[in-house]
């Protein structure tokens, strides 16, 4: 049965450590509809009030951060184009590999003092092995980890509960990137070879995975909440 996680995660060398702790008020948040290169991962991170030069500043200074990509013609928003290191250590890659997804992340000050600033996320995962493999990886690489949230999504194990939320070229996609590794972590396959075996342009196939993946979360997480975004 589909499992739900809402987490709390810190680790001093994750995602951003360095900004995090030159600036300690900071507000990130990670676009659910990050940009995904063919063959490297770009999130694309929103800073929240923080002036451009300033996040402009500590990203450049951060060790976790290996390119950063300002995107001006967002600058009401503050978005930014980030791949991280190789010696960064992060979770959403365990996340997608045991079949899963992270629909929200943002940034989460320290429960103590002895804990660095890390990321408050939601995970989307196919059971709650997969949510104990993940926590046991947290913990071998030295996260300090937390569950706020976990629960059985009713229904959700159903044969294809949520098929009526996709069209049936989302469906295609997702089957096809699926079965060729686009999800594995390494990936195995880029969104060109998605693309090939669809018969389609590689920006097409990639739109039509977005939006399958964001209409199966809105019909699988948000159909309950009165505040879910838009």
């Amino acid at each position: 049965m589909t499992t739900f996680a809402e987490v709390r995660f810190a680790h001093e060398d994750g995602a951003l450590a360095d900004t995090f702790a030159s600036t300690p008020k900071l507000d990130v948040r990670v676009l659910p509809e990050t940009s995904t290169d063919p063959e490297r991962e770009v999130y694309v991170l929103q800073f929240g009030a923080m002036a451009p030069d300033v996040v402009a500043e500590a990203l450049e200074r951060d060790r976790t951060v290996e390119t950063v990509h300002p995107m001006p013609e967002f600058d009401a928003r503050n978005l930014w184009g980030v791949t991280f290191a190789e010696t960064a250590v992060l979770l959403s890659p365990q996340v997608t590999r045991h079949g899963g997804f992270v629909i929200d992340a943002r940034s989460a000050a320290p429960r103590s003092e002895s804990t660095p600033r890390g990321w408050h996320e939601q995970w989307l995962l196919p059971d709650r092995e997969a949510l104990h493999d993940v926590w046991e990886h947290a913990r071998e690489a030295g996260f300090s980890f937390e569950v706020v949230d976990v629960r059985q999504l009713p229904g959700a194990d159903m044969k294809y509960p949520v098929r009526d939320a996709l069209t049936e070229k989302q469906r295609a996609a997702l089957v096809v990137a699926y079965e060729l590794g686009y999800f594995a972590d390494p990936r195995e396959a880029s969104l060109a070879d998605v693309a090939a075996e669809l018969g389609c342009s590689a920006s097409a196939a990639g739109g039509r995975l977005k939006r399958g993946t964001r209409a199966l979360i809105e019909r699988t997480l948000l159909v309950d909440r009165p505040d879910r975004p838009r």
